[in-house]
């Protein structure tokens, strides 16, 4: 199971994206494993892709792949692991997208997230203190 972050669903949806090769070739590499988003990703994909064009890419993108929704099996639970682990995590100011997905990839030990953004490996660590597990970059 592969959680997709914003980074790399915003870069296969730009062609200008300074990421968007990478993704592209990343994609290639873990299309045919099992694509996961979440809300909040969703969410701020849609709020960075801020043009018509930009969103029916997402649209399209979305369509085509069609990855699985996911959806915590306890929300209340998980809304409340989020709320601790954002709060743990502060002085870094993470956004409530990568709470969701440090925290959906706790919940299936065999989950990687795939993201570009160096926190994923340098700074954040699930709630029990272990790496995210990263696929596609970090």
């Amino acid at each position: 199971m592969i959680l997709i972050d914003t980074t790399p669903l915003v870069a296969l949806c730009d062609h200008r994206d300074a990421l968007h090769r990478r993704a592209v070739a990343d994609f290639d590499r873990l299309g045919r494993r099992m694509l996961v988003l979440c809300e909040p990703v969703l969410t701020e994909a849609w709020f960075l892709l801020d043009t018509l064009p930009l969103r029916a890419r997402l649209d399209a993108l979305i369509a085509g792949v069609a990855p699985s929704a996911w959806a915590p099996p306890k929300p209340e639970a998980f809304r409340r692991d989020v709320l601790d682990w954002l709060a743990r995590y502060a002085e870094h100011e993470p956004d409530w997208a990568d709470g969701c997905l440090v925290v959906a990839s706790a919940t299936n030990r065999r989950a990687r997230v795939w993201t570009y953004d160096s926190e994923f490996r340098t700074n954040w660590r699930r709630p029990d203190g272990s790496r995210v597990p990263l696929a596609g970059g970090g």
